[in-house]
C-alpha cells in the first residue's frame, strides 16, 4: 500500500513538473508569423478606422460614435469607427487575434481594409513580465501585418496608470508568477520604462517609422495618472468617459494632420 502511494506521489510530482513546464513554455513562447491574403481596398469615400488591442480598445467601443463625430466634423467626410479588444490581452494574443474570425478575433475588422488601425497594447505584457524581446517581437508582427495590408498603424504609447493597483487585485499565485517572470526576463518589477523604450527603439528604424503614427502618452495626458482631471475609473487603470474623450480629441488631431499630408501629396 505504501509502495503504491509512493508511486502515485512520484507520478503526481512528475506530472506537475511537466504541466508547469508546458505552461511556462507557452507563457514565454513566440508566435509564428503567419502569411496573409490581401483583400482589395474598396473605393468608398468613407474614412475607416479600427481600434484593436487590450481592454482600452475593448472599452472604447462605447465611444466609437464620439470619435466618428469628431473626425467627421474636422475632416468633412463620412467616417466609420469600430473597436474590438480583449481584456488582459498581451501583444502575442493581439497578433494571433488578427488571424481569427471568432468573437475575440479582429480578422473580420482588418478584412474591411481600414485606413487606420489604432493599437493599444503593452500594459499586460509589462505586468506579466513577458520581457521586452517577447513584447517587441509580437508588436513588430502586429505592425508588419497592418503595413503589409496597406493599413496605417497608430501606436498608442503605453499609458501612465497605477500599475501597483493591478498587482494588489491579483491572487497570490499570480503575484508569485510575476516575481518569477521578473527574474527570468530581467524586467524590473515596478518599472515599465524599459518596455516603452524598447518599443520606441523598434519603431525608430527608417523602414517603418515613416509609415506609422506614434502617439506619446504625454501628448494627450501630460500629467499622467496623477492628473487632477480624474480620467480613470476607481480601478486606477481604465479610462472613464472624460478620459476617452480626451484621448479621442488627440487621435482626431493626429489623424487629421496625417490625412491632410497624405492627401496633399497625392
Amino acid at each position: 500500500m505504501k509502495k503504491n502511494i509512493g508511486i502515485i506521489s512520484i507520478l503526481l510530482i512528475v506530472g506537475s513538473i511537466i504541466y508547469a513546464g508546458f505552461i511556462l513554455t507557452n507563457y514565454y513562447s513566440f508566435a509564428n508569423e503567419k502569411s496573409i491574403t490581401h483583400n482589395k481596398r474598396n473605393n468608398s469615400d468613407t474614412l475607416v478606422l479600427v481600434f484593436i488591442g487590450d481592454s482600452w480598445a475593448a472599452y472604447h467601443s462605447k465611444y466609437d460614435e464620439h470619435l466618428k463625430a469628431c473626425l467627421e466634423t474636422i475632416i468633412k467626410k463620412p467616417t466609420k469607427v469600430m473597436s474590438r479588444g480583449t481584456v488582459g490581452a498581451k501583444t502575442k494574443f493581439i497578433y494571433t487575434a488578427m488571424h481569427d474570425y471568432s468573437s475575440t478575433g479582429t480578422k473580420a475588422l482588418l478584412n474591411i481594409m481600414p485606413d487606420y488601425a489604432i493599437i493599444s497594447a503593452g500594459i499586460n505584457d509589462a505586468v506579466a513580465k513577458t520581457g521586452t524581446k517577447n513584447y517587441c517581437y509580437h508588436y513588430n508582427l502586429i505592425i508588419k501585418r497592418l503595413l503589409s495590408a496597406g493599413i496605417k498603424p497608430i501606436i498608442l504609447d503605453m499609458p501612465q496608470v497605477d500599475y501597483r493597483a493591478i498587482y494588489q487585485r491579483e491572487s497570490t499565485i499570480a503575484k508569485i508568477r510575476h516575481y518569477f517572470s521578473s527574474w527570468i526576463t530581467g524586467a524590473p518589477l515596478w518599472s515599465f520604462n524599459n518596455y516603452r523604450k524598447a518599443l520606441q527603439l523598434l519603431i525608430s528604424h527608417e523602414s517603418i517609422k515613416n509609415n506609422l503614427i506614434y502617439v506619446p502618452a504625454s501628448e494627450w495626458n501630460p500629467e499622467g495618472y496623477k492628473d487632477s482631471r480624474h480620467l480613470y475609473f476607481d480601478d486606477h487603470v481604465h479610462l472613464n468617459k472624460k478620459g476617452y474623450y480626451l484621448l479621442d480629441s488627440c487621435l482626431t488631431s493626429v489623424i487629421y494632420h496625417d490625412f491632410k499630408i497624405s492627401h496633399f501629396s497625392q
